[in-house]
């Protein structure tokens, strides 16, 4: 039991320890040793080491990774990452093998990593407490504010080598150096990609008789170079890097924030519209005319990107349309003033593909703006809307386009890039096009659908049997259409689901649209924690719940679409605890306000005496997946999953693999 509990925030933040040795054989197995204590699994990389360091590695119980030859502590930290992302870990915590770093302080790290997964969390160390030279605290203060003015993020500890690592975005970054430069590049690579970079205080022992290998003058020249070529990189109008998520204003004057002031300006319709203006006046005036409206606009913010942008859309449009000068400049104006509309509705800040949260993007005000525009001019128009929202999404969204990629890489099979952003700005607007569709179910009707019903007679008879009834949805086609042509047939006794938070939000906007006023339970973050489900299935409730989208810790993993993914056991624990039947539903989108509604047959769900319930579980929940692959393949573009389905760990799940299940009495 004293293991379980030492192991448990390791386990909780689907995490390994990875350790780059060489030549510590004298406290390499004392490090594993302690580790152990904390964190299930411990990733060696035995970097060439001539004095055993990794077979004492390995026989404290570490599991170790060999190079031939030595190739760096980067290489051996690349190395790690790589095995550490191929098991399925979601996070890879790093110690130092010198005995520095104190195992007591994983727990810290863990938490930090289980209360916002997706981050890279940096242990902060006392450097002054644990009597470390002044030139290692000189050092740090240098990284400290090199790494501000080149990301604009203030950090107290940037080259600390204990650190929590978000695995699959940290593959993604693709930082190649060799040595301890890999470090600092792979900090400044995940600062531009957007991810959260937290600190946490830790220990640190700074021993007499403590072996580095770190160089002074050839190490910290590698550093100052990497440093160097990062600054030259700022004023050019090119890619820092890859990009995960938004990036967040970082205050203050570091050379990261003047690029960004510079060359895209303030957010915003009042910025945008500025940029718009001086943009046309330039191309009104002559070469210096330009060169200066553009020198303005990067000296007050507007922007120069966007001012080139309206400065040769005006021109094109006075040159090759039909256009008159005072047309023109208004089309421009008016696109940038939507531009910057759509900025100001956008959220702060985007959550990182590892913490989803069970919201979707758009919320309320998605579905005001389309039930006013259909409500207005109807669907067709509202349907042309669409191509630009959905090309603006398509470029400003990267965690759903990189969700869209990886899903419908799986579903259709590879191809190229082009094709691939074809295929995600096509999948994207299908999503946009059900927004379009709910809205005009609220305004028009089902006189407005055209749709087949096939099998909804099984939910009709199991609603009028009064026993109570589990609707199994997924977010495979228009599932918020389904609710309201369920609505006739299952009248007052329809429940719907809901996550944290959203209880609210759903009925606002169903009491605004005067839609059908069903009944709302709130799950919060433990599936099985609302007692409120079973008391609705007791009453009759006909009771829908998404079975694509897990809550809280009650997950199973099992395969879909050639990889392992997560799925909620809690709706079919639900239907075999309270005995009332589960039906699996679905509504696709055929063609234009067109639908595919259709319920299979029910199922009685009860655990077997003398048989593991696990493996029962496992059964029903690999039946229903194998159906939504199905699914998924015939209908890819109606796979409305925009986070990272098969990396992302939902919150509060308690293991990396495999399932927990409670008891079912």
């Amino acid at each position: 039991m004293a293991e379980t509990s030492l192991r448990r925030r390791c386990d909780e933040a689907g995490a390994c320890v990875i350790i780059p040795v060489f030549n510590n054989v004298s406290t390499v197995g004392d490090v594993v040793q302690g580790t152990l204590q904390h964190c299930s699994t411990v990733l060696v990389c035995d970097d060439g080491s001539t004095d055993g360091s990794g077979a004492n590695a390995e026989a404290a119980g570490a599991v170790v990774l060999r190079h031939a030859h030595n190739e760096g502590k980067g290489v051996a930290l690349r190395t790690l990452l790589a095995e550490a992302h191929r098991r399925g870990f979601r996070h890879a915590i790093s110690m130092d093998a010198d005995g520095q770093h104190l195992a007591s302080d994983l727990p810290a790290l863990a938490t930090a990593l289980i209360e916002e997964p997706g981050s890279l969390v940096l242990g902060a160390r006392n450097l002054v407490a644990a009597g470390a030279p002044p030139s290692s605290e000189f050092g740090r203060r240098c990284s400290n504010w090199w790494i501000w003015f080149e990301t604009g993020l203030r950090l107290p500890d940037t080259q600390s080598g204990f650190r929590g690592y978000p695995v699959p975005e940290v593959m993604e970054l693709g930082a190649g150096h060799r040595r301890y430069e890999f470090e600092t590049d792979v900090l400044l690579r995940a600062a531009w990609a957007g991810i959260p970079i937290r600190s946490r205080p830790i220990t640190v022992i700074y021993s007499a008789s403590r072996t580095t290998h770190f160089r002074l003058v050839l190490d910290n020249v590698r550093i100052v170079a990497l440093n160097t070529l990062a600054v030259l990189r700022h004023p050019l109008p090119l890619p820092l890097g890859r990009s995960l998520f938004r990036v967040p204003r970082r205050p203050g004057f570091s050379l990261f924030e003047i690029r960004r002031w510079a060359w895209l300006g303030g957010s915003g319709p009042l910025w945008r519209v500025l940029a718009a203006g001086v943009g046309i006046l330039g191309a009104l005036g002559g070469g210096w005319t330009k060169a200066l409206a553009w020198l303005g606009c990067a000296v007050a913010g507007v922007g120069v990107l966007p001012a080139l942008v309206a400065t040769f859309a005006y021109g094109w449009l006075v040159a090759r349309t039909t256009l008159a000068p005072p047309s023109a400049a208004t089309l421009v104006a008016g696109a940038f003033l939507v531009f910057g509309l759509a900025e100001a509705a956008r959220a702060p800040a985007r959550v990182s593909p590892g913490r989803w949260t069970g919201r979707s993007r758009g919320g309320v005000f998605g579905h005001w703006f389309f039930l006013t525009l259909t409500r207005a001019f109807g669907r067709s128009l509202a349907y042309c809307v669409l191509y630009p929202v959905t090309l603006y999404f398509l470029i400003t969204a990267p965690t759903a386009r990189a969700a869209s990629r990886e899903f419908l890489q799986r579903a259709l099979g590879p191809t190229d890039w082009p094709r691939s952003m074809l295929r995600s700005y096509r999948h994207l607007l299908a999503f946009a096009r059900t927004m379009v569709d709910r809205a005009l179910f609220r305004t028009r009707g089902k006189a407005a659908f055209r749709y087949t019903e096939e099998g909804i007679h099984h939910i009709q008879q199991a609603a009028a049997a009064g026993a109570g009834v589990v609707l199994l949805t997924a977010h495979v086609g228009n599932w918020e259409l389904a609710g309201g042509l369920l609505g006739g047939v299952a009248g007052e006794k329809l429940a719907v689901v809901a996550y944290e938070g959203e209880r609210e939000a759903i009925a606002r906007f169903l009491k605004r649209s005067g839609g059908l006023q069903f009944r709302i339970i709130d799950v919060g973050r433990d599936f099985l924690a609302s007692l409120e489900m079973i008391r609705a299935l007791r009453g009759g409730m006909v009771l829908a719940v998404h079975g694509d989208r897990p809550i809280g810790g009650q997950v199973i993993s099992v395969p879909f679409l050639g990889r392992e993914a997560r799925f909620p056991m809690g709706p079919f624990l639900l239907a075999a605890i309270s005995g009332a039947p589960l039906i699996a539903t679905f509504s696709l989108q055929v063609g234009p306000a067109a639908y595919r509604f259709f319920a299979s047959e029910p199922q009685r769900l009860s655990f077997t005496a003398g048989q593991n319930r696990d493996a029962q579980l496992r059964i029903w929940v690999e039946n229903y997946v194998a159906q939504l692959e199905s699914l998924a393949r015939q209908y890819p573009y109606q796979w409305f999953n925009f986070y990272d389905f098969w990396d992302a760990a939902p919150p509060g799940v308690p293991s990396r693999t495999g399932f927990a299940t409670g008891e079912a009495a």
